[in-house]
This record gives structure tokens, C-alpha cells and sequence, in this order.
């Protein structure tokens, strides 16, 4: 190899390397210039920092992993030093395994980060609180008499006697200082005994500022079911007085229909109780029960009989008889669907009186039935057709209904004003909420009145469903048991 060919070869390796680091060079200063227009254009966002993001959790779902999550926060927690400054008073944080065992045995085994579930984090500071839905449903109707959707679960749940009404979310909640504006500590969560009703004084007692019945009202009863959610328990001796004597009523009016023949039984009492129910078992097992439900949704539920015989009656007796009806299907589907999901958010709605479904469907159905009322009343004391005949047990029956109805919507409003929530919460309940406006000229202690105007439905309502058995409303049971006979004899008595 001559020396023009070894220089030949070393300027053509030298011009390959000089190529090559000119395409890194730019390669890199293009990578620069992206980078350094990303973080020019990029925003600073300020979101807190999460702990658990980079540093390891425990496993919350054994003791060891809830022992260990719980000692990290100890660590701080347990300092006599640890407090938080709150304009010059300094506010205790400090909570020791011993004192938190004590006061909440049932937690013991839960750790701090699965009730105060945004607190690990920087900054340390929660914006929830303690999240007990996390875990637990809603109350029921039976249950502290309500379901006290309104208020956190800590404003009963724990000692502390201060509560307020938080005017961003309108929910009653643990006060962090006291009715003279000193602030206080909560961190030794102590729990209040709420089966002790001394505990709901801290929100029930004459011109509170949460929004709260003067005394503590009792749960409603099995017979409200008729129009409302309710447990299946006695609620006001009112309405356990109530049941008594519509079972009573049943029974009298059960006995008076076997004093008939029955399937040619004249005389046992007995033969013609067995003989109903051999007829009752065969029936349901036969296809006649197909014409049975026929009758049962067009006779019955849908009144066609009465459409047949006129367009007015039946628009008139529809009014009533189905928003009431209606209002009690609703509250069997409510009661039924929180015993098998209380967490459902349907579920939730439909015990919520300010859901705007809810609201506005038992404002309109007690507006229809109201409207029925009246509609009667016209027709019967001041249009009198001919073929309509008035009795004193008609107009019972209207007068017990209509009260009935107004002292709902008395009561609505009563609470709206007491409550005072927002005007696009109070609006749903479209009825109530102009009720409330009316009632707002006067100048009365509202936590006051609503115990009154809440015995005053409650005694009518009483009186309504012990009334049943007995007066012209009785025909809701002999109306229905005449079609089903008609159709399983074949002919029409």
C-alpha cells in the first residue's frame, strides 16, 4: 500500500467522523430546544403532593398493615407538642394509640388513613374530613327517628356539644370552636352516646341556628307508609293507636263479609273460611288468575269501569285515588330498596326530601290530590248534578283528605323555612316552597312551629288510616274484592 492510498483512506475516516458529529450536534440541540419550549409552555400546577404516590402503603387489609399505617402517623400525633395554631390560641392535634383504643373501641383495627383518606399528603391538611360513607349507609327512617341527610355523621357521632351550619354545602357539622368563637380541640374522638336523646340537645332545642326541630320528633310509622318512606315500627303512640283500630276495623268488615253464603255454606264459620281459601289457592293456580290481574290493573288500578260510566268522575276520582296510589308504591320501592342496597344513589334520592326527583314527584301527586278534593267538593255542594248524592261520609272522607293534604304542605314549607336551604334546593319542592314565601311574613320561631304543624299531620294522618275501615272509604277493599268475585263466579252481584 503506497502512501497516496493510506492518505486517502485516513481523510475519508476523518470526514466520516466529522459528519457523524455534526448529526449529533444537532440532533441534540434540537432535543434542547423542544425541552426547553415544553417547560416554557408548560403551566405550574399546584396540586398536592400525594406520600403514597411514591412511598409504599401498607396493606391496609390485615391488622399488621393497619397496625403499621397507624404507627406512622403516631409518631407525630402522639407529641404533647403537636398543635396547630388558630389566631393565638394553640389548638392540641395530639391523639395516643391508649386514648383512641378508649374512645373508639369499634375503630381500633381501622386505620387513620381509611377515615381521613386525603390527609397523607403534602400539605397535610384535609379538605374532607373524616369520610364514615366510606364505610357506612345512610340512616334509615327508624334510626335516630331520620335519616338526617343534612348533617355529617360527626355532629352526632361525637361528644363535642358545638355544631354549626357550614353555609358553603348547607350540612350541620362539628363546630372547631365554641358559641363564643374560642376555638377547641377534637382530637381525642371521643364518641357521644346516641342512644342517650340528651345527645341530640346540642342541635334540638328552641331557636338553634342549624336549622333543627325544637325537640326531638318521633320516627313516622308503618301507616305512613301510605305516602311516605317509613320503618316498619310504631313511630308516635298516635299512630300505633292508629294501626289498632284499622286492624280492628279489617277485622269487623272481614267478619261481616263471611256472614254470607259462602260456596253454600250458610253457618260454619270455619267451613267458610276453609272453603274461601281452597277457592283463593285454586284460583292462583289456574288461569284465571290471568283475568284476575287484568282486572286488577284495568279496573282498579286504572279505574275503567268508572271511565265507562263517566269521563269527569273518572278524572276526578283518578286525581286522588291514584296519586295516592302512586305516592305509596314510590315509598314501598324506597323502603324495599334500602334493605337490599341503602348505598344506592337511586335509593339515596328517593330518601332525600330535597332530591329534586323526589320533591317535585310529592309536591305534583299531593298537588293532583288536592286538586281531586276540591274538584269533589264543587261538584258535590255547589254544581250538584242530579245523580250525585251527598252523604255525611263523603264529606268526612273529603274533609280528612284535604286537611290532610294542606298540613302536608304546611309543613313543608315550615321546614323549608326552618332549614333554610337554598333557593335552587327549596325550589323543587315547587308547592312548599311558595307556601314558605307566604309564611314568611310572619316573624315566628320556626324550629317552634314545625313540632306543631309535624302532630298536626301526623294526628290527621291517624285519624285517615283508622278511619279506613269503617267510613266511605272502606269501598277501597270492597270495590276490588266484588270484581275479583264477579270474575271467578262468572256473573255480577
Amino acid at each position: 500500500m503506497n502512501l497516496k492510498t493510506i492518505r486517502s483512506i485516513i481523510a475519508f475516516g476523518v470526514l466520516v467522523i466529522l459528519i457523524t458529529a455534526l448529526n449529533q450536534t444537532s440532533s441534540v440541540a434540537m432535543e434542547n430546544s423542544a425541552l426547553k419550549s415544553a417547560i416554557i409552555m408548560r403551566k405550574p400546577i399546584h396540586k398536592p403532593l400525594i406520600c403514597l404516590n411514591c412511598h409504599r402503603a401498607r396493606n391496609l387489609n390485615t391488622n399488621e398493615g393497619i397496625i403499621s399505617s397507624n404507627a406512622f402517623c403516631y409518631e407525630c400525633h402522639r407529641k404533647a407538642d403537636i398543635k396547630k395554631k388558630i389566631g393565638t390560641s394553640d389548638i392540641s392535634l395530639q391523639i395516643t394509640p391508649d386514648t383512641f383504643n378508649k374512645n373508639q373501641p369499634e375503630h381500633r383495627f381501622v386505620a387513620c388513613i381509611q377515615c381521613h383518606t386525603d390527609v397523607a399528603r403534602s400539605p397535610h391538611k384535609t379538605e374532607t374530613g373524616a369520610t364514615c360513607l366510606e364505610c357506612h349507609p345512610y340512616h334509615s327512617e327508624d334510626i335516630a327517628n331520620s335519616p338526617h341527610l343534612r348533617v355529617s355523621c360527626q355532629a352526632c357521632h361525637f361528644k363535642s356539644k358545638f355544631v354549626q351550619l357550614d353555609p358553603k354545602d348547607h350540612i350541620v357539622k362539628l363546630a372547631h370552636a365554641n358559641y363564643i368563637g374560642v376555638p377547641i380541640s377534637l382530637s381525642n374522638h371521643a364518641m357521644a352516646d346516641t342512644a342517650d336523646r340528651r345527645t341530640c340537645k346540642k342541635c334540638h332545642f328552641k331557636k338553634n341556628q342549624v336549622g333543627a326541630p325544637a325537640i326531638v320528633l318521633p320516627s313516622k310509622g308503618a301507616i305512613c307508609i301510605l305516602c311516605h318512606n317509613a320503618p316498619l315500627a310504631m313511630g308516635s303512640p298516635i299512630f300505633g293507636l292508629a294501626g289498632v283500630i284499622f286492624i280492628a276495623g279489617l277485622f269487623f268488615m272481614i267478619t261481616f263479609w263471611f256472614k254470607g253464603n259462602v260456596k253454600g255454606e250458610e253457618t260454619s264459620f270455619h267451613r267458610k273460611m276453609s272453603l274461601s281459601s281452597e277457592s283463593v289457592w285454586n284460583t292462583i293456580f289456574s288461569k284465571q288468575i290471568f283475568s284476575l290481574v287484568k282486572i286488577f290493573i284495568l279496573d282498579i288500578i286504572l279505574q275503567r269501569r268508572i271511565l265507562k260510566e263517566s269521563v269527569s268522575r273518572w278524572a276526578m276520582h283518578s286525581l286522588i285515588f291514584t296519586s295516592i296510589l302512586l305516592r305509596c308504591g314510590l315509598a314501598i320501592f324506597t323502603a324495599i330498596g334500602y334493605y337490599f342496597d341503602p348505598r344506592g344513589n337511586l335509593i339515596i334520592a328517593l330518601i332525600n326530601k330535597n332530591n329534586w326527583f323526589t320533591a317535585s314527584v310529592n309536591d305534583l301527586l299531593g298537588l293532583f290530590i288536592l286538586i281531586g278534593v276540591v274538584w269533589a267538593v264543587i261538584r258535590r255542594f255547589i254544581v250538584k248534578p242530579e245523580q250525585v248524592t251527598s252523604e255525611y261520609q263523603d264529606t268526612i272522607a273529603l274533609m280528612i283528605i284535604g286537611i290532610l293534604v294542606l298540613l302536608g304542605f304546611l309543613l313543608e314549607g315550615t321546614r323549608i323555612l326552618m332549614t333554610g336551604i337554598p333557593y335552587n334546593t327549596a325550589v323543587y319542592s315547587f308547592v312548599g316552597y311558595i307556601v314558605s314565601l307566604g309564611l314568611f311574613i310572619f316573624h315566628l320561631d320556626w324550629t317552634s312551629v314545625y313540632p306543631l304543624m309535624w302532630y298536626a299531620h301526623g294526628t290527621v294522618a291517624a285519624i285517615f288510616v283508622a278511619y279506613l275501615p269503617f267510613g266511605k272509604m272502606k269501598h277501597i277493599f270492597n270495590a276490588p274484592l266484588t270484581y275479583f268475585i264477579e270474575a271467578v263466579d262468572g256473573v255480577k252481584k
